[in-house]
């Protein structure tokens, strides 16, 4: 009987069937001996639900398909699956969640890596990032607690093993003892951010986050919302308010509030000053700005309650 303990493989797919299957492809390919692929559908608009029950009908026990009624977000989705995975296997079991976007494709050895990783720590672990074309992408993410900011780590810096501030939900194995100690992901956040707050949750709770470089993960990045959309935006700014303040001292949120102004008043003068506004988006992007900012002060969360296609 095998001894590697249970990997639950959580995909979470958003009209974007093609993308799923070339992940679904690469996963075929593992070495790691024991797991299990789940699909979740975030209720696609498109006919990826049809896609994937064809795709199971041609290849039988490939993985389990689970359906949202609704639209709930990258926290939400794969929270369907991990409630799934801790029902099928017990919450005190060994086993683990590797979250993976379904955007992804993964080297043969990745999981073996990650699962090693994770062992050695006990707590979580992330993967090298690269994009499609080899190129690094990340391999987690630190935060300026003083001005708000959120940077990636460079590539200079990235060694085996290393300590991150927080993993990237891009690829991140979490061990089911997280889950029984800090809860699943906040719903709170819908879309983006929502990995940073799990892995300072987790952090805090005494859970080492470590990146093994040797576990290679290649990532389209934004596949599904687009990197510079105007979701992506409002998501990006009202979110990254959002897990600061949960976080952040008291005069921490003095200057993240104040530097978090500024930007948006620099963004208004930038578009104010350029010769070509329209061309260069700076005015649709000091309104998303706007919008976020206000919706973290009332605290508005989830979805975006906006039509921000009306700020074009």
């Amino acid at each position: 009987m095998d001894s590697s303990p249970l990997v639950y493989i959580l995909l979470l797919n958003y009209r974007g069937a093609d993308d799923t299957f070339a992940c679904l492809d690469s996963l075929q390919h593992l070495d790691y001996p024991n797991f299990r692929v789940m699909v979740i559908d975030n209720a696609s608009p498109d006919d990826s639900v049809e896609r994937l029950k064809a795709r199971l009908a041609q290849k039988p026990g490939e993985f389990e398909l689970i359906l949202s009624s609704q639209n709930l977000g990258f926290s939400g989705g794969n929270n369907l699956g991990i409630r799934r995975a801790l029902e099928e296997a017990g919450a005190d079991s060994d086993a683990y969640v590797w979250l993976l976007n379904n955007d992804a494709t993964v080297a043969p050895d990745s999981l073996t890596h990650l699962v090693c990783e994770a062992q050695k720590t006990g707590g979580l672990a992330g993967s090298l990032l690269l994009y499609p074309d080899g190129a690094y992408q990340q391999v987690g993410t630190r935060l300026n607690w003083w001005s708000g900011g959120a940077k990636g780590y460079k590539e200079s810096v990235v060694s085996d093993r290393m300590r991150v501030e927080t993993l990237s939900g891009a690829s991140m194995l979490i061990p089911f003892s997280a889950f029984a100690q800090v809860g699943l992901m906040d719903e709170c956040f819908f879309l983006y951010f929502e990995d940073g707050e799990f892995s300072l949750r987790c952090a805090r709770q005494g859970f080492a986050l470590t990146v093994a470089t040797r576990s290679t993960v290649y990532h389209q990045e934004g596949a599904t919302t687009g990197r510079k959309s105007l979701s992506t935006q409002y998501y990006f700014h009202r979110n990254r308010m959002r897990l600061l303040f949960l976080y952040a001292t008291p005069f921490q949120k003095l200057t993240i509030g104040l530097y978090a102004v500024f930007r948006m008043l620099r963004s208004i003068v930038k578009w104010g000053l350029s010769a070509h506004p329209a061309r260069l988006g700076n005015g649709v992007s000091w309104q998303v700005q706007k919008l976020a900012l206000l919706d973290f002060w009332r605290g508005v969360s989830g979805p975006c309650p906006h039509n921000l296609e009306n700020l074009r």
